[in-house]
């Protein structure tokens, strides 16, 4: 895992000084899902996708959302810089004020970005060195997650959702998935694209199948990208990520 953080850090679009930098996620109009690659003190959203402006002018990410999954559903906050409408700098979807996000670490959300395409700027610490991790406990409905390190690859050989099975009988995540968002070419929410994880190499050499059972490619991830997580064993999965040094 430290190996992989520091090729994913050297990527044009990370820049870092020992583990403070910051990370470049390209946000094109419409929707992505994403996360906050990196910690900002209390990685309130005002702090982590700062939106300044005058309190009287729109500024061009007023009108763009973050939406948060809450297990049933997404809740949305809409940017809006103007005072006289909220003093968090976001309101719901009609209007009233809410609190800013909180974009915790390995926290996916939808970003609907309702200007031109551009790119959001993630600003602080890189979570390390040292051991990250995230429980999730069995459930039907997915975790909407993201890297908890500015890490880019395969969620197996890079994020560290490891699937062993030496024995070939069943891997520790055997049923699980993990679904990435599909959009339109217009920017629109289109779904998700579901890839199960399968040990068993009589099904598939790359560890995923379809929902059908065809074997798929290995999911990779971009640096700060969000994608839902089912888990479907039967006790709580801990997604661990460690960085034993630094880049």
């Amino acid at each position: 895992m430290a190996a992989g953080a520091v090729t994913s850090m050297a990527q044009s679009n990370v820049y870092s000084l020992n583990i403070v930098g910051y990370c470049n996620v390209p946000t094109p109009a419409g929707y992505t899902f994403q996360s906050n690659p990196l910690d900002n003190g209390n990685n309130s959203a005002t702090v982590v996708i700062p939106n300044p402006g005058d309190g009287v002018n729109p500024t061009t990410r007023d009108g763009s959302s973050i939406q948060e999954w809450t297990g049933t559903g997404f809740k949305v906050s809409l940017f809006d810089s103007l005072t006289d409408d909220t003093t968090t700098g976001f309101t719901d979807a009609i209007g009233n004020p809410v609190p800013a996000p909180i974009l915790t670490s390995g926290k996916g959300y939808l970003y609907n970005n309702g200007g031109v395409s551009n790119v959001n700027t993630y600003v602080g610490n890189v979570r390390g060195p040292g051991t990250n991790t995230l429980a999730m406990p069995n459930r039907v409905p997915p975790y909407a997650v993201g890297s908890m390190l500015p890490l880019a690859g395969g969620v197996s050989a890079a994020l560290g959702f490891s699937n062993p099975d030496p024995s070939q009988t069943q891997g520790p995540l055997d049923g699980c998935s993990i679904q990435t968002l599909k959009v339109t070419p217009s920017g629109l929410a289109a779904g998700y694209k579901v890839s199960l994880f399968d040990s068993l190499t009589d099904d598939t050499t790359t560890g995923f199948t379809d929902a059908i059972g065809n074997p798929v490619p290995e999911p990779v991830m971009t640096i700060g990208q969000g994608f839902f997580f089912v888990n479907a064993t039967p006790s709580s999965y801990t997604w661990t990520q460690i960085l034993t040094n630094s880049p």
